[in-house]
């Protein structure tokens, strides 16, 4: 065995181990199965079969004494030859489903930034016409590449659309992430080059090298990202859904930064924590998407939002209370004051 062989063998079974330990820990999350939850669980379990596949191409290696597309079509030996195919397959179906694993993250960043799952749909021919084109070329070059002494060239042709494909989806990911902040000031509790440093370093190295580090690479970024996401639990109540007072600290850095900036609060006042829990739901379901709820150690639930007059506060507030008996009231943030200092005041 060669040190190559070693290494990849080795990079390949720590992402097997490194994706089933987040798979575990998921299911050991608190709260509801989101969408998102369901969709980063899809994406988990595709680098999963992504990271299997590598180490059993790895392991296949290791039977033959070292394969590089080169020898596709040419492998003989009878007593080889099942671990031959066994390589081939899944260096091909893995190349595939890095297609597959590109076009469920723009999925994910869809509805994580935009809560818009039918982007993909409404664009057809970007979103999902070339996942369907790199299915045909796999099922057209596996067999090809198997039983053809051309394996070889039919394989290059393969890894150019793949490459294409792979390319046209990271622009894509990177429109989106424009998108979002053209939009918005910051992206909070996901940060999407945890995500795209160690992917793309990981296929960079494997293309230069040939050393195996692509599903690493893939498994690494998944797990950073899935930890970017669940950083969120641990500033919220759990009871309520509402962000708890360790986030106070959180904006205050943002505010810092420069980065956020409330201009006015809604404050509820529910009489018991059973009122409060049976509030919530309620709450967050009238509440834009850019407001903060925070659970104050004395009850109260101050919402902090960037609304400039009383007006549209008001509003929410009527909506609110159609529906929930509760008391309320609204602040605005004086003209002389900082962010940190009309926090201090309402909080």
């Amino acid at each position: 065995m060669s040190a190559r062989q070693y290494v990849s063998f080795a990079a390949d079974l720590a992402a097997v181990l490194l994706v089933i330990w987040q798979l575990i820990s998921m299911r050991r999350l608190p709260g509801e199965n989101t969408p998102q939850r369901a969709y980063f669980h899809r994406l988990s379990v595709v680098t999963l079969i992504i990271s299997v596949l590598y180490l059993l191409k790895a392991y296949a290696d290791i039977q033959i004494g070292g394969l590089v597309p080169e020898d596709f079509g040419m492998l003989s030996e009878a007593d080889l030859k099942a671990w031959y195919a066994a390589a081939v397959l899944a260096w091909l179906v893995d190349i595939f489903l890095t297609v597959v694993f590109l076009f469920m993250w723009i999925t994910l960043m869809c509805w994580t930034l935009f809560e818009d799952r039918e982007y993909l749909r409404r664009r057809f021919w970007v979103g999902f016409m070339p996942l369907i084109v790199s299915a045909v070329f796999t099922c057209v070059c596996i067999p090809l590449a198997l039983m053809s002494e051309q394996g070889y060239y039919v394989f290059l042709v393969a890894l150019v659309v793949f490459y294409i494909v792979r390319t046209l989806y990271f622009l894509l990911s990177l429109w989106l992430l424009r998108e979002y902040k053209r939009q918005n000031e910051y992206l909070r509790f996901f940060n999407p080059w945890f995500f795209f440093i160690p992917v793309f370093a990981g296929w960079v190295i494997e293309d230069v090298t040939g050393w195996d580090f692509s599903a690493l690479g893939s498994a690494i970024g998944v797990v950073l990202i899935y930890i970017s996401i669940t950083r969120v639990q641990r500033y919220m109540d759990m009871e309520t859904e509402f962000y708890n007072m360790d986030f106070v600290n959180f904006l205050k850095g943002l505010a810092r930064k420069k980065k956020y900036d409330p201009h006015s609060a809604m404050i509820f006042m529910p009489d018991s924590p059973e009122e409060r829990k049976a509030f919530s739901g309620i709450l967050r379901s009238q509440l834009p998407k850019d407001c903060e709820p925070i659970l104050c150690g004395d009850g109260r639930v101050v919402v902090l939002t960037n609304a400039r007059h009383r007006g549209p506060l008001a509003m929410v507030i009527e909506d609110v209370q159609a529906l929930y008996e509760i008391k309320a009231d609204s602040v605005l943030k004086k003209k002389t004051e900082t962010a940190e200092e009309f926090m201090e005041r309402v909080l």
